[in-house]
């Protein structure tokens, strides 16, 4: 994707990382989110016919669903229903590029419901084998980082995350869900920035009551998209 480049990558711990991106043109992002969404390629990579054939189905019902309801050809700009998806994908595909994380699609593709679901938007696997679950927050007016940490805390709190291992299960290897099983984990917050400098940026999140419950897991990632 070229619609987008990274504009801050540093450690605010030794197993927190903060990313920072810029939409270099709306129009151009948007077209790629929903190139990168459509492109349905990774399900080739199953060997089972029955695997390939049931995520086609899924995948193909959400692509059919955000391009008629959410991210629409003709669209220059982020809408508050666009906002989540574009924050996502943007995130997931930084993480990926960035630190060579594992790459697994985003969440809509890949459950059951056609869109809406209850659960975290997506997913990877680090170096160290151990899972992480992102969350995206879009806010038109104020920096959204608050409303993405306190989701993130309010899911590990009704164990969504052990849910969502089930939907997640076949791109898992099996080392990474024993981790999650022994209780080692992460998370990532990816998050709507604003006119805020990085460093004031920092200072909020860190000070931010739910992201201090957050740096207790194995990694936090927090990414930042300036939209």
């Amino acid at each position: 994707m070229s619609g987008y480049a990274i504009v801050d990558h540093q450690k605010i711990d030794s197993h927190i990382t903060f990313i920072r991106i810029n939409p270099t043109d709306i129009a151009l992002t948007l077209k790629e989110v929903f190139a990168s969404l459509a492109d349905l390629a990774w399900i080739s990579a199953f060997d089972e016919l029955y695997l390939r054939d049931g995520f086609q189905v899924r995948a193909e019902a959400s692509v059919k669903y955000i391009a008629e309801n959410i991210i629409k050809t003709t669209d220059d700009s982020i809408t508050s229903s666009s906002g989540e998806y574009v924050i996502s994908e943007l995130a997931r595909k930084a993480v990926v590029d960035k630190l060579a994380y594992l790459d697994i699609p985003l969440a809509e593709l890949i459950k059951i419901k056609d869109v809406g679901n209850h659960g975290f938007d997506f997913y990877t696997k680090n170096q160290d084998e151990i899972l992480l679950f992102g969350e995206a927050k879009y806010n038109a007016r104020q920096n959204a980082y608050g409303l993405a940490f306190e989701q993130i805390i309010r899911f590990e709190k009704k164990k969504q995350d052990s849910s969502d291992i089930i939907d997640i299960d076949r791109f898992c290897c099996v080392n990474s869900k024993n981790n999650f099983a022994k209780g080692h984990k992460g998370f990532i917050a990816a998050f709507a920035s604003k006119n805020t400098s990085t460093e004031k940026l920092i200072e909020g999140i860190t000070a931010n009551t739910d992201y201090q419950e957050a740096i207790k897991f194995k990694e936090l990632i927090c990414v930042a998209v300036n939209i």
